[in-house]
């Protein structure tokens, strides 16, 4: 019989698994809490999975995904669309979760490898229900002096249990203690494995307000040229008296869901965050344990501390606009967002991951920052998910987990809203 191979996958009809078997266990998937939710999880998965059954593994690749699932145009730009790419880690993780949570035995289990396209689609294992054959024991009534070699046998069909038990705890914890550390748990290791709960620093962004009557005859005017009432101006300046800071009151809302990215994996390692505003925090905060600074310019401690690192942040006042830089290269900035202040124009952000040990704090500093709000979700979300991090990690040096890192990150804007992070350059020594 002929074999459809796609890499080092066949399509499941042909080794032996029925069509409805899958598309039962299919089912079953696409109507559990991961996936009802996302339409383009379920859609994606689907379609995988039927083209897999259907032998079409020539529909599996990038770009007939996109034209096929996502409706893109048969010459769309799969570098600047990663919609496909997006949608498969989904697919991934919300797997994971799925065969993770389940408490029904499929009969069969969906999986998508890292650069693949094409389902892993296999029976589920399942458990052993052979009854152990009972061997033929004699009847004994009044033997009294077989009765010692009775109470032998007995006792050691007792031990083997237990023995076994024993065994079998003594290889989990070895198992437990040998089991190997992920990439991305050894990145987070010199920030979490203090005594004291992690600072987190977020940048707080310097915001005004008016007293209340000005206020309130400023809302009134905007609301009126919103609901297209245009009206004359209530007065032609402001006196700064009327003006107040609120430096110390608020903080992005990008930078707020990277904390919670970010203290979803504290909480997995039991690790308390201690949560402040950077207008909080002194040198003195940050001389006494590791500290995880969020944002960039919005953050004043991002930007004094980066030093004489490779890459940095920058306002570009001649261009006006705010970019990052590369000591290596000065002629052409990177990651130039223009213009400023943010606006929806932007095509593509930049974010820098930079863990190093800081000469001025003399404590290990982690920047999780981008440019725009954009960045600095990406940013969070790449030190978050091992798949993403990985991807660092390519061309880095063997000992890299003991070295200062940079790593400079990309994220395509569609509709305001940025997709997965892409590593554009690494730094380490």
């Amino acid at each position: 019989m002929s074999r459809l191979v796609a890499g080092d996958r066949v399509a499941p009809d042909l080794v032996g698994i029925p069509r409805d078997k899958v598309l039962n266990s299919l089912e079953r998937v696409l109507a559990s809490t991961q996936f009802h939710s996302s339409r383009k999880c379920t859609r994606f998965l689907r379609h995988v999975v039927e083209c897999t059954l259907d032998q079409q593994l020539d529909r599996l690749k990038e770009r007939a995904i996109g034209v096929d699932v996502f409706e893109r145009d048969a010459l769309y730009d799969t570098n600047q669309d990663p919609v496909v790419r997006g949608t498969a880690g989904e697919v991934r993780k919300r797997l994971a979760q799925y065969y993770l949570a389940s408490n029904q035995e499929d009969e069969v289990r969906f999986s998508l490898s890292a650069g693949s396209y094409v389902p892993d689609i296999q029976l589920a294992p399942q458990p052993s229900t052979a009854v152990p054959a009972l061997a033929a024991r004699p009847v004994f009534s009044t033997v009294p002096a077989e009765m010692p070699a009775i109470r032998r046998r007995a006792g050691w069909r007792s031990f083997w249990p237990v023995a076994a038990a024993l065994a079998i705890a003594a290889a989990l914890v070895i198992y437990l203690i040998h089991r190997p550390v992920s990439p991305l748990a050894q990145f987070w290791d010199p920030i979490l494995t203090g005594k004291r709960p992690v600072l987190i620093c977020m940048g707080q962004p310097k915001e005004y307000t008016f007293r209340p009557e000005i206020a309130n005859a400023l809302n009134a005017w905007f609301s009126r040229q919103i609901n297209d009432s245009p009206a004359d101006p209530p007065l032609a300046s402001v006196p700064i008296s009327q003006i107040l800071p609120l430096w110390q009151n608020s903080v992005s809302l990008a930078d707020a869901q990277s904390f919670v990215r970010m203290y979803s994996l504290f909480a997995r390692r039991g690790v308390q965050a201690d949560l402040r505003g950077d207008h909080s925090v002194s040198l003195s905060d940050l001389r006494e344990r590791p500290t995880v600074l969020i944002g960039a310019f919005n953050n004043e401690w991002t930007l004094s501390l980066q030093g004489d690192l490779r890459f940095y942040f920058e306002n570009d006042s001649h261009h006006h606009s705010q970019v990052i830089r590369d000591r290596f290269h000065r002629i052409q900035p990177l990651g130039l967002v223009e213009p400023w202040p943010p606006s929806n124009s932007i095509k593509t952000d930049y974010a820098l991951v930079s863990r190093y040990r800081s000469h001025t704090t003399e404590q290990m500093i982690l920047t999780v920052a981008g440019i725009a709000q954009y960045g600095t979700e990406a940013a969070a979300e790449f030190v978050t998910t091992p798949s993403y991090f990985s991807e660092a990690l390519k061309d880095a040096p063997a000992d890299w987990r003991n070295k200062n890192m940079q790593i400079l990150i990309s994220t395509r804007v569609l509709s305001q809203t940025g997709g997965p992070p892409q590593v554009v350059a690494t730094y380490f020594w």
